[in-house]
């Protein structure tokens, strides 16, 4: 029962960035076995809120992104206390180096606010905000290079609507 925890505290901590990646992958591979509603999820959830802190590796971002493929977990994750801004500040990291996290974490919103449950939620929660609008309107999102890109523009666009219509 200590293991989440425990891979978490690693992720942060470690001396060893080697140590640090192979707990935070470790985690992103638990993240595709464990959902709601089974006793250990929360725990889960509350090692991928922590482990967020740490941006080196798209593992974390990853995980959550794993965790939201499965509609049973989207109610979870957007209750669960802190998970939300983590995933805002993963959506926001900057540098070049981060864009596959952003990106995780952008498509893990988008996925999240399809939870009628918590759209209101999301839809007041500052960072979601912010996050998808920069995503949706950033310069490199007004000349998307691809088909998938313009694609990912558009259904972002499409969440905002969503989230602001429930306001």
């Amino acid at each position: 029962p200590d293991v989440l925890p425990a891979l978490a505290q690693t992720v942060l901590t470690d001396y060893s960035a080697d140590v640090r990646a192979y707990a935070a992958r470790a985690l992103e591979w638990l993240a595709a076995d464990i959902h709601y509603p089974m006793p250990c999820h929360e725990s889960l959830l509350e090692a991928l809120t922590i482990a967020a802190a740490w941006t080196k590796t798209s593992y974390i971002a990853e995980a959550m992104k794993t965790q939201s493929m499965v509609e049973e977990n989207w109610e979870r994750m957007v209750l669960h206390d802190g998970l939300l801004d983590a995933l805002t500040n993963l959506a926001s990291l900057e540098s070049m180096n981060d864009n596959e996290v952003r990106s995780s974490a952008i498509e893990t919103i988008k996925r999240l606010a399809k939870e009628k449950s918590t759209r209101f939620m999301m839809a007041t929660h500052q960072g979601v905000m912010t996050a998808l609008t920069k995503a949706a309107f950033s310069s490199s999102a007004s000349f998307p290079y691809d088909s998938n890109e313009i694609q990912a523009n558009l259904e972002t666009k499409s969440v905002l609507k969503i989230l602001t219509d429930t306001l």
